[in-house]
């Protein structure tokens, strides 16, 4: 144990005294503009028995354990904006990010460290994004005293790692970033997972409202990436594109390559949801057309009957339909709530989670007054998990007029992701 302890000290020291740190860089993809806009400089320890690499993860751990945290903390930075400033990418529009802990802005307070590795350097400081991770803050005051400072200096302010975790929002609305970096725990799978998928473009739109910059954090797909771009986010950064690595002209020109071909599967994909979308929308509006001509000469009596029906044709034409039922002009429920073979029982039960039932007022859903007071006779919901059944679906309703009354056809499709 002694040993262990006394070969962690020397490790460390060494690595900080004699500057044994690497600086690694991960690009940061913005598809759009098809170009590099952004590197992520990260480290790693040069070893002092066999020169071998030490993850930043192990040599920050020695760091913390025997109170060396702002050393090498100071160093990896030193290293990092060393290596940009020798790249020459500050003169090409293109971003050095340089993490900072919150806890090393308490124990460095007023120094105005980092401003003066930036300028020592020659670089200049709208090129450097500080992305603070503020998960182990103490005092609020101090990190928002020096976002202030640091933002006045020219420093764009970057938060990382939202939604891990708890994300706490209240510091989006004490440091105001200009940067959101969406964390690798919402991106992973975000392509399968509605819940991923909603809570990410609730984050993007935040963004967008407060003006801030969205990265996607962690991509690892093509599935990821597209749905990343697809929901908004403005940058990319992840293992798709580049692991951290030693920058050359030769490694540039690879993640240049994979931008590209990124660029053509995601419009090629696009295309692809649209092409399907349309032949999706022809079909429904077809099939639509045809049982609204039936319900307008069929007795009221019969629309139970005539919604089995519907429902029946539907199995073969493989719309995912999962209900349907009628409302008056006042939102009331005419029909009962018909079920398709392919809806499965809701695993929720109680309170709200049940299907609606004829006689019940609908006239708060959105699928009612959306279309009631518009110019139009047919509205399409987005998508929203079904009190009724649990299942992620759209509402499609539909006026049509029954001895000059009016009534609307209403039809759950189960969403696909």
């Amino acid at each position: 144990m002694r040993e262990s302890r006394l070969y962690e000290i020397n490790e460390i020291k060494e690595i900080i005294d004699n500057e044994r740190i690497i600086p690694y860089y991960q690009p940061i993809i913005s598809l759009a503009k098809n170009k590099i806009v952004g590197f992520e400089g990260l480290s790693r320890g040069v070893s002092i028995l066999d020169g071998s690499l030490i993850s930043p993860i192990k040599i920050f751990e020695y760091a913390h354990k025997y109170g060396l945290e702002i050393n090498l903390d100071r160093l990896c930075r030193e290293k990092c904006i060393e290596g940009f400033n020798k790249l020459d990418f500050h003169n090409k529009d293109v971003h050095l990010f340089v993490n900072i802990d919150a806890s090393i802005i308490e124990q460095g307070r007023g120094s105005n460290y980092l401003f003066q590795q930036v300028l020592s350097h020659g670089v200049s400081p709208e090129n450097i994004v500080i992305e603070i991770n503020e998960s182990h803050v103490k005092d609020i005051n101090v990190l928002v005293e020096f976002v202030k400072k640091y933002r006045k200096e020219g420093f764009l302010i970057a938060l990382d790692d939202l939604g891990a975790g708890f994300s706490n929002f209240e510091r989006i609305l004490l440091l105001e970033p200009d940067v959101i970096k969406l964390d690798i725990t919402l991106i992973k799978d975000v392509d399968k997972s509605y819940y991923k998928q909603e809570i990410f473009k609730c984050l993007v739109k935040l963004a967008n409202h407060i003006g801030a910059i969205v990265v996607a954090e962690g991509v690892e797909t093509q599935e990821e990436l597209n749905c990343a771009i697809e929901y908004g986010a403005h940058l990319i950064q992840g293992y798709f594109f580049s692991k951290p690595l030693n920058l050359s002209e030769e490694s540039i020109s690879n993640i240049d390559f994979r931008i590209k071909s990124a660029s053509i599967q995601y419009k090629s994909y696009m295309s692809l949801k649209v092409k399907k979308e349309r032949i999706s929308k022809r079909k429904i509006d077809s099939l639509l057309n045809h049982i609204i001509s039936e319900f307008e000469r069929a007795d009221i009596n019969e629309f139970d009957n005539l919604l089995l029906n519907f429902v029946e044709i539907n199995k073969d034409l493989n719309l995912n339909m999962e209900c349907v039922y009628i409302l008056d002009d006042k939102g009331i429920q005419v029909s009962d709530t018909v079920f398709s073979s392919i809806t499965k029982d809701n695993p929720r039960k109680g309170l709200i989670f049940y299907p609606s039932v004829k006689g019940e007022d609908n006239s708060l859903k959105k699928y009612y007054y959306d279309l009631i007071n518009s110019k139009t006779n047919k509205y399409t919901s987005s998508p929203y998990i079904s009190h009724a059944t649990g299942s992620v679906c759209r509402t499609i309703s539909r006026i049509f007029k029954h001895e000059n009354n009016k009534y609307i056809l209403c039809v759950d499709l189960i969403h696909k992701l």
